[in-house]
């Protein structure tokens, strides 16, 4: 009997090869694969132009005997030399791998990287290359995870040759990972565009500086911007303009012809993140008006720490919406108890072990069903496939959120001091019934709460221990009593808190532990508000000093199955820094120098009840 490839090993098992610099022969000998159905040729640094002039450097692996087949297809900017076994275990099944290096990286032409811009032009030039080729057959995939899983996106709509796509731990819509309530994923954008900005031809390997080596500066990742650039345009405006015209505009690129990007167009391209609305509305970074012109569907991988998890969630919940067929019926979603490529809850048992986690990712061939139209178990895959930590199962689902959750409050309570885990909060299904004491706290940007643990790249991440954070004074620590029976939350996750500041502009952020039986706490959840964009991102406005506002942070999403003894904690504060960047207090004025300290109310009363919202599954 034919023994079928483990497709989600190879998925999520190469990003971790890629940026450990392993071997994707290591990976190969993992997986057991059993006899080759094909002998392999390759062609290496084939030259294909794009509509600019501009070649890219794109291997072929093909399977022997020459003839037509079905084209999976791969773009990245971490170099395409890593992945020479992937492509061979592509060819050997019958399928034409196609891997290519993004513009500018590695071997192909271009002077300067500029993130996401090009890829859309690109992909579909590649595509249309394809198209003509002898050895296509008419059937196109596409595969990858992470940033070549956003560049599978860029292809997948009005596609007439993609029969399915595999976008792994990405998401169609950056602006999602870039913005948290209109806060910069500082650590995400800066560590990552420094990184993948240092490439060493001679070796192929993608520098890691920035992302796991350097360290922060105190005087880095402040805020302190107007409310709006002085672009001339809005932010609408911006999304309609071509590429070409859009680099002008941005600064990206001179006016003048040839239009390559200026050296630092990267560095550049960052500081307008400063602005969640030119993120949100730009083509480049959204999918919105897309999804309805996706017809394949998608088999879509993510975990419940990882970077991207909000975005992937959006994602499957617009196909199954919105989409073409058979990608709205059959798009699929499987999510573990990952971060980015990487272990995010380390008690899930034999799911903590990599190979493990690999192998639980995807059981049957995805590829073969919807290229090839081979009889196998995908038909019979269900919607959503969630791993539920704390009790450590997987679960099969068939919509998201899950139609049968109760969406239960739990109010923060205190007598007025519920500063660190040593202070007087609680969390409580009854709501305050008359007035209560408020709590406050000072937030000071020179001293920002670290960030420990949570949706991050490649360091940090996961469930940490929050001992270290809920000592300190501007931690707002609020605990349910030990729970009696198991509890379960699946689902996403927002808490309205109701809040006053001594300045016009601060954050406020919140998180969701549990505390376990051995009084560990645990990170399940975080989010942030900056306080100029509380209605949102089209609709910045400052605030006024020492009134009341409403403000909604949105936490995500989590599947935890809370267990007898433990205890649901929440902690409301200023910072998590360097996950996000950390708000100066100084509503745009005074410079990039200017500094402030903050004194901070959060109100729980029957007038103002602030409260987390979860997503409670009944017990069966």
């Amino acid at each position: 009997m034919k023994k079928s490839v483990n497709w989600g090993l190879l998925g999520l098992g190469l990003l971790v090869l890629v940026f450990l610099h392993s071997c994707s022969q290591m990976m190969a000998k993992a997986l057991e694969l059993g006899a080759r159905e094909h002998k392999v040729m390759v062609e290496k640094n084939v030259m294909v132009e794009m509509r600019d002039g501009v070649r890219l450097a794109t291997d072929i692996y093909k399977p022997r005997p020459p003839g037509k087949y079905p084209v999976v297809l791969c773009r990245l900017p971490y170099g395409k030399n890593h992945l020479g076994e992937i492509g061979r275990l592509f060819a050997q099944r019958g399928y034409i791998f196609v891997i290519q290096d993004c513009r500018a990286t590695f071997d192909s032409e271009g002077k300067v990287f500029i993130p996401f811009v090009y890829d859309q032009e690109d992909g579909r030039d590649t595509v249309e290359w394809i198209s003509r080729q002898e050895w296509f057959n008419g059937s196109l995939a596409s595969w990858g995870a992470s940033y070549f899983g956003y560049t599978q996106w860029v292809i997948a709509d009005e596609n007439p040759y993609l029969k399915c796509f595999y976008p792994q731990i990405t998401t169609a819509n950056m602006h999602s990972a870039i913005f948290t309530g209109g806060a910069l994923h500082y650590r995400l954008t800066t560590g990552w565009s420094a990184g993948v900005g240092k490439q060493n031809q001679k070796s192929g390997l993608v520098s890691l500086i920035g992302i796991g080596g350097k360290k922060v500066k105190p005087e880095e990742g402040f805020f302190n911007k107007p409310l709006k650039p002085a672009l001339g345009y809005s932010f609408e405006e911006l999304g309609k303009m071509e590429i070409e015209e859009l680099a002008v505009v941005l600064g990206l690129a001179p006016k003048e012809s040839p239009r390559e990007p200026y050296p630092d167009a990267t560095e550049r391209l960052i500081n307008l993140f400063a602005y969640p609305g030119f993120a949100y509305h730009s083509g480049v970074f959204n999918y919105f008006d897309r999804y309805k012109k996706v017809s394949a569907p998608g088999l879509f991988i993510s975990g419940w720490y990882d970077i991207f998890l909000k975005g992937q969630l959006d994602d499957f919940v617009q196909i199954r919406k919105f989409a073409q067929e058979p990608a709205r019926s059959q798009t699929r979603l499987i999510i573990g108890p990952w971060a980015h490529a990487s272990i995010g809850y380390p008690d899930a048992g034999e799911q903590a072990r990599a190979m493990e986690m690999y192998r639980k990712m995807f059981i049957i061939d995805w590829f073969d069903y919807w290229v090839k139209g081979e009889k196998n178990q995908v038909s019979a895959m269900a919607p959503i496939k969630i791993y539920v930590m704390g009790k450590n199962i997987w679960r099969e689902e068939s919509e998201w959120p899950l139609a049968r959750t109760k969406w239960t409050p739990y109010y923060l309570r205190s007598n007025g001091k519920a500063n660190s885990v040593k202070g007087d909060g609680w969390l409580s299904l009854e709501p305050p019934a008359k007035s209560e004491s408020t709590d406050e706290f000072s937030y000071d940007p020179k001293k920002p709460v670290p960030t420990v643990g949570g949706n991050n790249l490649l360091e940090n991440f996961g469930a940490k221990d929050q001992s270290i954070v809920e000592k300190r004074e501007e931690v707002l620590v609020y605990s349910s009593e030990p729970l009696k029976e198991e509890l379960e939350i699946t689902g996403p996750i927002k808490v309205i808190l109701f809040a006053s500041s001594s300045v016009r502009d601060t954050d406020f952020t919140a998180k969701l532990c549990v505390v376990k039986k051995n009084g560990a706490s645990l990170n399940l959840a975080d989010g942030i508000v900056r306080a100029r964009y509380r209605n949102g991102y089209d609709k910045p406005s400052l605030i006024e000093p020492q009134k009341i506002y409403q403000y909604e942070i949105d936490l995500w999403a989590t599947s935890y199955a809370f267990q007898p003894g433990e205890r649901i904690r929440v902690q409301v504060s200023s910072s998590n820094f360097p996950k996000y960047d950390r708000n100066s207090n100084c509503a745009g004025e005074g410079g990039e120098n200017c500094v402030k300290k903050a004194h901070q109310i959060i109100y729980h009363n029957k007038d103002y009840p602030s409260r987390i919202i979860l997503p409670v599954i009944p017990s069966e």
